[in-house]
């Protein structure tokens, strides 16, 4: 969409238990996080303002009780004009929406969601008319009417103003979302007017915009169907773009004809050729395939790219097996970078499944070339060695890792087993040298945490202070930010710490507080702020729907995600939604090339880092079960970040993420009948009981208590009999790279909680 229309969207976490008495800030709570049952009983008696109206409408839509529904959202429209007894049927409402009165936030929504439902009723000439009386606002709002309209002319035979309606749409939404469903909606409207060529032509404009989007898919099926009967012609070129549709809507063997009738006219194009790679691939044409790929023996680039386009696909359907030596005939061409990429891949598969041959992938890789996999595969071959205790072996390779890759993305993990062999050694310069690096260079890991709580213990906090300030005065920046971190776990202040941050020199300070400033002032830069500060009204509402639905249309650009996640820090602050609020500010992060220091961050940032929801119902459990409820927030962090609707790829559902078969077992023993597992009181109450028992099998041991948490108390029982070692040893080498990140992961969040909130009680 064009800067000047173009609104924002988010994401809401202000939690409500219960049917607690409604104020103004509670309305938007209703509207996230309460069933369409519990937000009827708590705001539907009594007169209301029209915020709780347009709540109480999208409950009893959701209950699919629709004149209900239609009732509340008109009762929104105005500000202070209210009619309890108004007759629901068209024309009354419309009457009524037409009023002189003062109209509220709400009044385009309402207009938009009472024609919606008016069309369920087949009431074609009034979803037009309500439409109609929206201001036109051109956000995505306006678009969806419009459409709507549109599809209500199309019902009544209108289909000349039918398709004027749709074809104004694209003067004012330009991104792929918006034309591909435009013109989705076009060529069905020319379908039925019947004009199958317009339709053609409408629906290969959907791929155009988008060929991998459901429009897409929807769209090259219609064309399959209209080309039937009677057959159309298509030129070169929109041949080749419903080629391409027929296989990303998975029509492998139409697609194949289509582009072998396309190379004997001539297209030989690296494109062409490699989707009937893929296509053949898909289709298990094995020797088509291998045929293909051999015309073009004599060009290597060529032959390399087709190669690759086959063991891409095979990989993605999981045939890896299959996939390998293809990448290996890439790898002999030696055409760049698919020959790297294609090392890259296998080195990786090969030594995650400890294959035969895989050290000599690794040392291949590392040897021919100097980027961050480097590094990391130097890492790997180290960590294969440390397993087997020879610490001697795999000191110089993590010592080349660190050297060559300083800032490498498993820089942390070289840096803390290094350190460790050094201090084992006796070599006290090098490992305080390391640890200082690892400070200063890895502070958003959690190895970093991992040491830092380590070496709390060794430093006492007189002799901290007094090399904070020695380091001050000669000028060492990284050894008073590594007494400043130790002070920090010693002291358990925030206020310690941000009186120190003044004193250190790190050009990352400053960069911060700019970004809390962003934040604080929603000070956005891509010509879309305006429509972002529009928002307010759906997160007070709790419209989730809406709130995505004005996501859609903005543009994928660096300025645009800037200014969208700036809008999402700024109102997950504003209404406490601590998912919102959270991942918004670490995305920021990401987006400003900066780490996530809190021994340097402004204090607003660092609490809504790590923030304290569900107060009522973490205290209550905690103490019930006896857990720490601090472990109880690292926990929902390392599990949900917060979001109580999280469901995983494995089928775990809530904020701390419980399988439904664990949480049968834990209702049983609660003699609980019913429950919620995206409540999240419900949720904390499961998890709080399970840590608890999983807590007594362990006796307290924090890193088996949480593997087990994630992988299941029988893997933890094993893998404890087989990882002879201290506890580093165990985490490091934890069969499931999964359960090995989550409880470092769970460890360093436990850490941060408990120097941010220290007060908060532990267990007894």
């Amino acid at each position: 969409m064009k800067p000047r229309y173009a609104p924002v969207v988010a994401l809401t976490l202000l939690f409500v238990c219960g049917n607690t008495p409604v104020d103004a800030r509670a309305v938007s709570s209703y509207g996230f996080y309460s069933t369409p049952e519990a937000t009827i009983a708590a705001l539907g008696p009594g007169a209301r303002g029209y915020q709780e109206h347009f709540v109480l409408g999208l409950a009893y839509k959701k209950q699919k009780k629709y004149k209900d529904a239609i009732l509340h959202f008109a009762n929104s429209c105005f500000k202070s004009q209210r009619d309890a007894r108004l007759r629901l049927f068209p024309q009354p409402v419309y009457q009524f929406m037409k009023g002189f009165h003062i109209k509220s936030d709400y009044y385009d929504d309402a207009a938009y969601e009472i024609a919606e439902l008016f069309a369920l009723y087949a009431e074609h000439a009034y979803v037009i008319r309500y439409v109609d009386l929206m201001s036109g606002a051109h956000g995505a709002l306006y678009r969806d009417a419009q459409l709507l309209k549109a599809k209500s002319l199309g019902a009544l035979s209108r289909y000349d103003e039918a398709a004027s309606t749709l074809e104004s749409l694209g003067d004012d939404y330009d991104d792929s979302g918006s034309r591909a469903i435009v013109a989705l909606r076009t060529g069905s409207l020319l379908e039925k007017k019947p004009d199958p060529k317009g339709a053609v032509k409408s629906y290969l404009r959907v791929l155009e915009a988008d060929i991998t989007g459901w429009q897409a898919a929807t769209a090259t099926k219609r064309i399959l169907q209209i080309m039937k009967d009677p057959p159309l012609t298509l030129d070169s070129v929109q041949n080749a773009l419903y080629a391409r549709g027929l296989f990303h809507a998975g029509e492998y063997r139409e697609s194949i004809a289509l582009l072998n009738k396309l190379k004997s006219a001539g297209d030989d194009s690296l494109e062409a050729n490699s989707y009937l790679a893929r296509g053949l691939t898909r289709n298990s044409e094995t020797a088509a395939a291998d045929a293909l790929i051999r015309a073009h023996a004599g060009a290597a680039e060529k032959r390399a790219a087709l190669l690759k386009a086959r063991a891409d696909e095979l990989w993605a359907m999981n045939q890896k097996d299959a996939a390998v030596p293809v990448y290996r005939q890439i790898i002999t061409t030696g055409a760049e970078p698919l020959a790297q990429e294609s090392l890259r891949q296998i080195s990786r598969y090969m030594e995650e499944g400890k294959r035969a041959g895989y050290e000599q992938l690794l040392m291949e890789y590392k040897n021919k070339y100097s980027d961050d996999d480097a590094g990391y595969f130097l890492w790997l071959l180290a960590r294969n060695i440390l397993r087997g205790n020879d610490y001697g072996r795999a000191l110089p390779l993590l010592e080349e890792s660190v050297s060559k890759y300083p800032g490498g993305s498993h820089s942390d993990e070289c840096r803390f087993w290094l350190r460790k062999i050094y201090a084992r050694s006796g070599n006290a310069q090098m490992a305080l040298k390391t640890a200082r690096d690892m400070i200063a260079l890895n502070p958003d890991s959690a190895y970093t945490w991992l040491l830092m709580k380590q070496l709390s213990d060794e430093y006492a906090e007189s002799k901290l202070k007094e090399d904070y300030h020695a380091a001050l005065q000669q000028g060492e920046a990284t050894a008073a930010l590594f007494s400043h971190a130790l002070l920090f776990m010693k002291e358990k202040s925030l206020l310690n710490r941000s009186g120190r941050i003044g004193d250190l020199d790190d050009p990352s300070i400053a960069q911060y507080r700019a970004l809390e400033k962003k934040i604080s002032d929603m000070k956005t830069s891509s010509g879309y702020g305006g429509m972002l500060k529009n928002l307010d009204r759906y997160f007070a509402v709790g419209h989730t729907a809406g709130i995505y639905r004005e996501l859609g249309i903005l543009p994928d650009t660096n300025a645009s995600r800037i200014d969208r996640f700036i809008a999402l820090a700024h109102y997950g602050a504003r209404y406490k939604h601590a998912h919102l609020g959270t991942y918004s500010v670490l995305e920021l992060l990401k987006l400003y090339g900066l780490k996530e220091n809190i021994m340097l961050m402004p204090e607003s940032l660092v609490r809504q880092l790590f923030p304290l929801p569900f107060a009522e119902c973490t205290a209550r459990y905690a103490t019930e079960y006896g857990v720490n409820q601090n472990m109880l927030y690292a926990l929902i962090k390392a599990e949900s970040l917060f979001n109580h609707n999280a469901v995983s790829s494995a089928g775990a559902v809530g904020l701390m993420q419980l399988m439904p078969a664990t949480a049968r077992g834990l209702a049983r023993q609660m003699k609980l009948q019913a429950y919620d597992l995206t409540d999240a009181c419900a949720s904390i109450r499961f998890g709080a009981r399970y840590i608890a028992g999983l807590d007594r099998e362990f006796g307290g041991n924090f890193q088996y208590v949480v593997a087990a948490y994630n992988a299941g108390s029988g893997n933890v029982k094993k893998w404890k009999d087989k990882l002879q070692g201290d506890m580093d040893y165990f985490t490091e080498f934890t069969p499931f790279i999964e359960t090995r990140y989550y409880i470092l992961r769970t460890d360093k969040f436990l850490t941060q909680y408990g120097l941010i909130y220290p007060r908060v009680k532990p267990a007894q």
